[in-house]
């Protein structure tokens, strides 16, 4: 059974396990005398590098790169905390995701993150609102403990490897080194760009707080490839292949602690309706 078969034919049971993480996310916030516990939160790899591919070629109409040959991998661990999500398996719980993002723009919101690609190892976390962009994969990135960061204070690399592989063929590949060098900034965090694809409002989310610590820098080399045997779509748009990024550079690293708060329902402003149509009138 290939990727797009284990995502497909199980569809009822990705729609009962979607609505049961939704309904993890928009658990009631803490009580002022209760500890404050973030919604999500985890470790994050974010890898900055260039491209010699024009990025705006994977924008929704109204949507613009920041800088079209400038982007980043979020390689998170996360953990969902609610009342609901805290009686959940881990299995609904917590999910590894691989996002190709760069910084997008409008004139009344400003610049945000626009996930580009995503690929989750739950295939619970491929059926949301993020369809577009959203694909099941096996991702294996190596673990970083409290260790690993005295090491690189004391001035021994630590090598880190991130993977991501659909029916064995290998999607992307990053292997590279936390060597505490600080060559690039982490990307701002003021929300999300959602949608926009036809049928779909453009929306600009915004997350009510986020908080990034413990910071490690390094650098590395990133690849991409595509898988063979996937039926989706060729070029840009839904079941695009990540190998259509060429030329790519990295400009350094950040493996960092992360959390985030969002409230659920009144976060999203839309930039522009949907529009009509089955195809990308951008492209």
């Amino acid at each position: 059974m290939n990727r797009r078969d284990l995502v497909l034919g199980g569809a009822l049971g990705l729609a009962a396990a979607g609505a049961a993480a939704q309904n993890a996310y928009a658990g009631a916030p803490a009580k002022a005398s209760k500890p404050y516990i973030p919604s999500n939160y985890g470790q994050t790899m974010e890898i900055l590098f260039t491209t010699s591919t024009d990025l705006n070629a994977f924008m929704p109409p109204g949507l613009t790169a920041v800088d079209p040959h400038r982007a980043f991998i979020k390689a998170e661990r996360v953990k969902l905390r609610s009342p609901e999500a805290d009686q959940m398996p881990a299995a609904f719980a917590q999910y590894d995701q691989i996002c190709i993002t760069t910084m997008a723009t409008t004139p009344e919101f400003g610049p945000r993150h626009r996930n580009i690609l995503m690929w989750e190892n739950r295939a619970w976390a491929v059926g949301s609102t993020l369809l577009a962009v959203k694909r099941w994969g096996k991702v294996e990135m190596t673990q970083v403990f409290e260790l690993d960061h005295k090491l690189v204070a004391q001035g021994t690399p630590v090598p880190i490897y991130i993977t991501v592989e659909q029916d064995g063929h290998s999607l992307m590949s990053f292997a590279g080194a936390l060597d505490g060098v600080k060559r690039v900034e982490h990307p701002a965090y003021p929300g999300f760009y959602v949608g926009g694809d036809p049928g779909q409002d453009l929306t600009a989310l915004t997350l009510d707080a986020s908080e990034f610590s413990h910071p490690v820098y390094g650098s590395g080399t990133l690849s991409f490839g595509d898988n063979p045997a996937d039926r989706g779509p060729p070029g840009p748009g839904k079941g695009w292949s990540a190998s259509l990024l060429k030329d790519i550079h990295v400009e350094g690293c950040v493996f960092q602690d992360f959390s985030f708060t969002r409230t659920y329902g009144g976060e999203m402003k839309t930039v522009r309706k949907a529009l009509p149509g089955n195809g990308r009138s951008r492209l």
